[in-house]
């Protein structure tokens, strides 16, 4: 009896473990500490590129923490927390990317962007919205809108047509988008991943023609190692990047797709989740690429939601109607926060488009650009 019972336990283990995506044996405990070794003084997080804290990779970060089970509470600079980083600092966002990115990581952490530090970001964002249904002020860009859909789709709040339309449209003839949202600039893995992740958090069919042409973008620019990187053909090179793969991850996630599972398993046998975790290093941080293997902190941020196999928004949730109109909510601007510079992110040789407008991480989007040495 006892040998019976063993054998159907081994059974229901085997059946149960291929009924679910396979995730990468990543540390996600050694990389929550490393990000608590990056944290400055007032709670909040740089963005890599610079040691200041700002609301945008705050957010980016927070959201990291929370997708592999990590308490926020934890990361504690004498009182100071990524939350009350965010709430010191709500009331002087200015751009649509940074709002998106403040509101979805709010909502994941449980609290109601309507009324968090009370200030309603999400009816702030809406009230971003043109007539031509783009979302974002002149700082912000094409990811910032596409980041706008997803975080008011996560707090359940009506998108305009024209809005999922503005994305729709902009998709490239081989199934990706570029940063800008045009077919002057080349498409790119990041900004379709985002794309892809809005849509699908909009109701958009994740077995339809927009996301299977994205799919099959993916596909035809696959690495052997099993990973992606920010653009397939580039004069910067090809090699597979942590930040890439990792959002490719979300979008795959997003779509119902199993990222172990044959699809995506290259010709080599190699998968994206073996891929992002062959880039953690001994510190708990992930790598930028392998070529250039120091801990970054954008590449940790954006690697955990992926090892953990989930798609943004994390959690959704309703907010209902704005308690007040749209033009009451802007709120006098906070102090500039004061910051130590404690962020160590490698120092990639990249660019991010968005931060020419003014905004952190693509303005609310994640899309790398390497420049020439």
């Amino acid at each position: 009896m006892r040998n019976r019972i063993l054998v159907l336990t081994i059974a229901l283990a085997v059946l149960l473990a291929g009924a679910l995506p396979a995730l990468a044996a990543a540390d996600t405990d050694a990389a929550l500490a490393y990000l608590q070794s990056q944290q400055n003084a007032d709670g909040g997080f740089g963005s890599g590129f610079s040691p200041d804290s700002t609301v945008g990779s705050t957010s980016d970060t927070l959201l990291a923490i929370l997708s592999v089970g990590g308490n926020p509470a934890d990361f504690d600079q004498d009182g100071n927390t990524p939350l009350t980083y965010l709430a010191a600092n709500a009331a002087s966002v200015t751009t649509a990317g940074d709002l998106a990115k403040m509101v979805l990581a709010v909502s994941a952490a449980g609290e109601n962007p309507r009324t968090f530090a009370g200030f309603d970001a999400v009816a702030k964002l809406e009230s971003m919205a043109g007539a031509d249904g783009r979302i974002g002020g002149d700082a912000d860009t094409f990811v910032a809108h596409v980041l706008s859909v997803l975080a008011l789709s996560g707090v359940q709040r009506p998108v305009a047509p024209a809005a999922l339309d503005l994305i729709k449209k902009a998709q490239q003839e081989g199934g990706g988008w570029s940063w800008d949202g045009t077919d002057a600039t080349p498409a790119d893995t990041n900004t379709t991943a985002f794309a892809v992740q809005a849509l699908v958090a909009a109701d958009e069919p994740a077995g339809g023609a927009v996301i299977a042409q994205a799919l099959n973008y993916y596909q035809s620019i696959q690495n052997a190692d099993g990973g992606w990187p920010y653009q397939n053909p580039s004069q910067y090179g090809t090699d597979t990047d942590a930040n890439s793969t990792a959002v490719v991850i979300q979008a795959l996630v997003a779509a119902g797709q199993d990222p172990a599972g044959a699809d995506w398993t290259s010709a080599e046998g190699k998968t994206a989740l073996a891929a992002l975790e062959a880039l953690q290093n001994d510190s708990g941080a992930f790598a930028w690429q392998a070529a250039m293997p120091d801990d970054n902190l954008l590449a940790t941020v954006q690697a955990l939601p992926a090892v953990a196999g989930k798609a943004f928004p994390l959690v959704t949730m309703s907010v209902g109607e704005a308690a007040a109109p749209a033009e009451a909510q802007a709120a006098p601007a906070a102090p500039a926060p004061e910051t130590t510079p404690e962020t160590g992110g490698a120092a990639v040789n990249l660019l991010w488009p968005l931060m020419l407008g003014g905004a952190s991480l693509l303005g609310g989007g994640y899309a790398l650009r390497r420049k020439k040495a």
